[in-house]
């Protein structure tokens, strides 16, 4: 069991994640995994590791002949923004604070498992693997992403460590923990799923500098170290806004923002 006090974010914590990396974000790569990833008439869908939802939202607006989707997050706070969030008029979709390693479903719910930009997060990636499996019907499908790089993420870490600590970088970094293909692809395979497919996707991220501050306040508000961030705020938004010249185009930042797109068979 994950320790679920870890994964609490309050305050404006989910608001923040909302406006900021789901808007420049998470909504963009979702448009574009169902471009790669469609959904089918009748589909079960579980949303794990959902987050405010957004998955969930672009999949009932692209795929209103899905039967139904299940949103799943350990955090009570991102799900009451994801409820808040989804058009009243839409049906068949439940919200649910589950722990990714023991899911409160019964074997073989689901025709289609998505998780977007979660499993680097799980305590026990192969635990959730497996269990996301158990919950998958025969034949049934897994597509998650996991990011891979971002100029905007590497500058930020940089100016973290010069002027909070090495671990408050790391925890900046922790999106792109399995960047390694050949690690997530084992990881994968070892949870037993057949017909994996791996490929890059490649967002191009525009930023003013009103969704730049919300950027910089959602990997703020999210680290351990929001104190220590906050008392040097100025400083490290003045590092990062010269690290990334080369990106600027006008006011705007302008950044490729890379991600694995997988795609498996429960057998």
């Amino acid at each position: 069991m994950a320790d679920i006090e870890r994964y609490q974010l309050q305050d404006s914590g989910p608001k923040l994640y909302e406006d900021g990396a789901v808007a420049l974000i998470f909504r963009p790569l979702a448009e574009l995994t169902f471009e790669r990833a469609p959904l089918h008439e009748g589909d079960r869908v579980l949303d794990a590791a959902c987050g405010t939802g957004i998955v969930t939202r672009v999949a009932v607006q692209r795929f209103p002949n899905i039967r139904s989707i299940v949103g799943v997050d350990l955090n009570a706070a991102m799900l009451d923004v994801a409820r808040a969030s989804m058009p009243t008029h839409r049906a068949a979709v439940e919200w649910r604070q589950a722990d990714i390693c023991a899911l409160p479903f019964p074997d073989g719910s689901f025709d289609v498992v998505t998780c977007q930009q979660g499993l680097q997060f799980f305590p026990d990636r192969s635990a959730a693997l497996r269990e996301m499996k158990r919950v998958l019907a025969h034949g049934g499908r897994l597509v998650f992403t996991v990011a891979l790089s971002s100029p905007y993420h590497a500058a930020l870490a940089d100016s973290l460590a010069r002027h909070v600590n090495a671990q408050a970088a790391r925890s900046c970094l922790a999106p792109y923990a399995l960047d390694d293909h050949e690690v997530v692809r084992k990881l994968v395979s070892d949870a037993e799923f057949d017909g994996i497919d791996m490929r890059v996707l490649e967002l191009t991220l525009r930023a003013n500098p009103a969704a730049a501050d919300l950027l910089f306040e959602t990997v703020a508000t999210r680290s351990p170290f929001t104190r220590e961030i906050a008392a040097v705020a100025a400083t490290i938004k003045e590092e990062v806004h010269s690290a990334l010249h080369a990106y600027r185009a006008g006011n705007d930042l302008v950044m490729p923002w890379k991600t694995h797109l997988v795609q498996a068979r429960a057998t």
